[in-house]
């Protein structure tokens, strides 16, 4: 008899669904992983509303796993079923210039796992899609691996020295990891955001100075706090191209810029290409991660120095996705979670 997992199906846009669908039957290198976690990244809710031109539908929606291991195929020897693992669910070509020059994060010829998604009870991925957690380590807290690793690549960009400030503008789960990962780096953190939950929890995580752009000037308080030299980095975690252009005037001689959200429907940035050249300023972006990025971030988690599971303000079954989605699209609360299957 065929066994058979509970999925969110997704049949077109804005349609969801609770589906049986057997489950996956991993091939001779892939692990069958049953799911534990599934966060819902805001990606997802702009998947799911159809605003992604590339994202096929019908489909099963969901990337951010942490799960044990359920099977596996005959040429995975190293892994035992029950241990506790956060899948990669892009798969990599791993031969195009991108992926043998380093930037496997701009593979061009990524796999997405139209029917494999983490709103369902299993996933199935290749065996080097899979890394492996320390027994103790929260199965929630690894949920974060992929969003973090994203946030890992983009303070590496940054190049942070120990000693320097940061400005982190926006801090929803992706800011608030930023806000970590800086001081992890030795940075000191300016946190920004309108709401004020947003930035006791800023305060909370280790932000030595917190601004709210709806109530003081950032560009004066960022003068203030750093004797008019201004911030040695910056980050925009928000889709905003006037963000971006408040924020280059914050900037030290020498700043960097990352530019991490990306910013829909498109816009322009209108900069005064003199304050870029005296200034010495360097803006840059980051998109996705690479498996190292990934190892990194599940280190950061694993050792205490980002603490993911604070993140978490909800979390939701797996039939109450729509409502989650919802709830991110609605920027209500913090990280919304789906609890896909219980732990033992």
């Amino acid at each position: 008899m065929t066994e058979m997992m509970r999925v969110m199906w997704c049949e077109k846009p804005n349609e969801l669904e609770l589906r049986m669908i057997p489950v996956h039957q991993p091939g001779d290198d892939d692990v069958l992983v049953k799911v534990a976690y599934t966060g819902i990244c805001p990606w997802d809710v702009r998947a799911f509303s159809g605003l992604s031109s590339s994202v096929a539908f019908p489909r099963i929606l969901g990337h951010e796993v942490a799960g044990w291991v359920a099977g596996f195929g005959k040429n995975v020897k190293d892994l035992t079923v029950g241990q506790s693992v956060a899948p990669d669910m892009i798969i990599k070509c791993g031969v195009c210039k991108a992926c043998r020059t380093g930037r496997s994060n701009r593979c061009q010829n990524p796999t997405y796992l139209q029917f494999g998604g983490g709103y369902a009870d299993y996933v199935c991925v290749p065996r080097r899609n899979i890394h492996t957690l320390k027994s103790e380590t929260s199965l929630k807290a690894a949920a974060f691996m992929e969003p973090l690793a994203c946030v890992v690549r983009g303070q590496d960009m940054m190049r942070l020295y120990p000693g320097e400030i940061e400005l982190v503008v926006g801090l929803g789960p992706i800011g608030l990891m930023h806000l970590q990962v800086a001081r992890a780096f030795g940075a000191q953190v300016i946190a920004s955001d309108p709401v004020a939950e947003r930035l006791a929890k800023a305060r909370e995580l280790g932000a030595e100075w917190t601004v709210n752009p709806a109530e003081s000037d950032v560009v004066q308080f960022v003068r203030e706090v750093t004797g008019g030299w201004g911030v040695d980095a910056a980050v925009v975690t928000v889709g905003s191209a006037r963000l971006v252009e408040q924020i280059i005037p914050t900037l030290a001689p020498g700043g960097r810029l990352n530019i991490f959200a990306g910013i829909y429907p498109k816009d322009q940035i209108h900069l005064d290409p003199n304050q870029i050249h005296y200034g010495e300023f360097i803006l840059t972006g980051s998109s996705d991660s690479t498996p190292e990025n990934m190892q990194r971030a599940l280190s950061f988690i694993e050792n205490g120095q980002v603490n993911t599971e604070a993140l978490i303000s909800h979390l939701l079954p797996l039939e109450d996705l729509g409502k989650g989605l919802e709830m991110v699209k609605s920027r209500q609360g913090l990280k919304i979670m789906i609890q896909v299957n219980e732990e033992a």
